[in-house]
């Protein structure tokens, strides 16, 4: 894929994401009246967990490694990488990692690098394709997607020793936007977020979720949903909030008394943090970042800075490990 077509695919997400923002979020996600999952050549219905698997019994194909999965949603053929630990033990916490518009899985994989890290800590990465009609991206506000994102959370807790109670959703762009539907949508079953470089909040639509850790990175220099709010590059005249407004917003969700602290990280990172809170929210605002992953190990130059001050990944990782 061209630079100029990813940019082609993320731009178009972001109109997705915007008008989803503006829409006010009327319409609820109904939940799928069965969901069914296939893992190599074993199929099997399931519902969702609530307790951990009191020994670890890997499912058929399940092994430490990473390896793409099948599985079946209402009907619907889906796709996953699933990425185990060397030694994998009951009760894992898992990241599920949600690409961009225009990406998938597979650039997802190598883009934020959430493998090494759980290689070394002992957790399970999830990294789901979206739907390519036509640019790869997220519906999330769709039913479907959400439905397709609770039921990893179920499926790998069966098959690869996941606790169902500290699974972690994340991702950027459209992926952002998905994990911040998800916080709206789905906060009995993941229990952290981390979206990047895309997030909003409107309260029809997320004002009933359970407070939630809430870590945000978003690049000031953004040229695709803009920091600090205003028109987004997609020639239809859509706009979004400052980012700044939208974390206070979920700061406000989680019942927060107090902040932001401003607290400069580097020349490039600023982190403004919110206290008193039911659940906590973190901004990382990075100084001239544009539309990209902080830390990544690729810098994508036409989507604008990449800092490496921060590593997005690790920072992620340590808030969900503290607080979820």
């Amino acid at each position: 894929m061209t630079h100029r077509n990813r940019i082609g695919g993320v731009i178009a997400a972001a109109g997705l994401f915007l008008a989803a923002c503006n829409s006010g979020g009327s319409s609820t996600p109904a939940a799928p009246a069965s969901i069914s999952t296939t893992t190599m050549s074993t199929t099997t219905t399931s519902t969702t967990t609530t307790t951990a698997p009191a020994t670890c019994r890997m499912g058929t194909g399940y092994v430490p490694g990473t390896a793409v999965h099948p599985i079946t949603v209402a009907g619907a053929a889906r796709e996953l990488i699933v990425h185990i630990p060397p030694e994998p033990k009951a009760g894992m916490r898992l990241v599920v990692d949600f690409h961009g518009a225009g990406s998938n899985m597979q650039q997802q994989d190598l883009y934020s690098g959430f493998d090494r890290l759980a290689d070394k800590e002992g957790f399970v990465v999830a990294t789901p394709n979206g739907v390519d009609a036509p640019i790869r991206q997220w519906r999330f506000l769709d039913p479907r997607d959400i439905a397709f994102a609770k039921a990893i959370v179920s499926t790998l807790t069966r098959d690869a020793c996941v606790d169902p109670a500290h699974a972690y959703a994340t991702g950027i762009s459209s992926g952002g936007a998905m994990t911040t539907s998800l916080a709206c949508r789905a906060s009995d079953v993941f229990a952290g977020f981390g979206p990047v470089a895309a997030e909003f909040y409107n309260d029809r639509y997320c004002g009933a979720a359970r407070p939630r850790p809430l870590i945000i990175f978003h690049g000031t220099a953004d040229m695709v949903v803009p920091y600090a709010g205003g028109e987004v590059a997609t020639g239809q005249g859509l706009t979004v909030r400052n980012t700044e407004d939208t974390a206070a917003q979920w700061a406000e969700h989680n019942g927060c008394t107090a902040g932001p602290v401003t607290t400069q990280i580097g020349s490039e990172v600023t982190r403004l943090s919110w206290s008193g809170c039911d659940a906590p929210v973190v901004l990382y605002r990075i100084d001239g970042g544009g539309h990209t992953w902080p830390g990544a190990p690729v810098d994508v130059d036409r989507l604008g800075l990449t800092t490496h001050q921060i590593s997005a990944t690790d920072e992620m990782w340590k808030f969900f490990s503290e607080n979820g």
